[in-house]
């Protein structure tokens, strides 16, 4: 019985760092998305939408990345628990 939990625990370590490498790939990606320079005319901001296209783009690669983390940190607890 100890060895099936220390077998679990390892391999909840694992899932673990995969979930948190995953996450900082996702932020990574996050970062390199490109940012549409915004252009006004006469007071007005001009075409926005690639700029909102692009900020979607981001926060759901932000939100994935929040997941991953939070999925890697539960892996921990649950480890830490065996």
């Amino acid at each position: 019985m100890i060895w099936i939990a220390a077998h679990a625990a390892q391999i909840l370590t694992w899932a673990s760092v995969a979930f948190a490498g995953l996450a900082a790939g996702l932020w990574a990606a996050s970062a390199k998305v490109n940012l549409p320079v915004i252009g006004s005319a006469y007071g007005d901001i001009a075409n926005l939408d690639p700029f909102y296209k692009a900020m979607k783009t981001v926060a759901r690669l932000n939100m994935f990345a929040a997941a991953s983390a939070f999925i890697s940190a539960l892996l921990q607890a649950i480890a830490l628990a065996l």
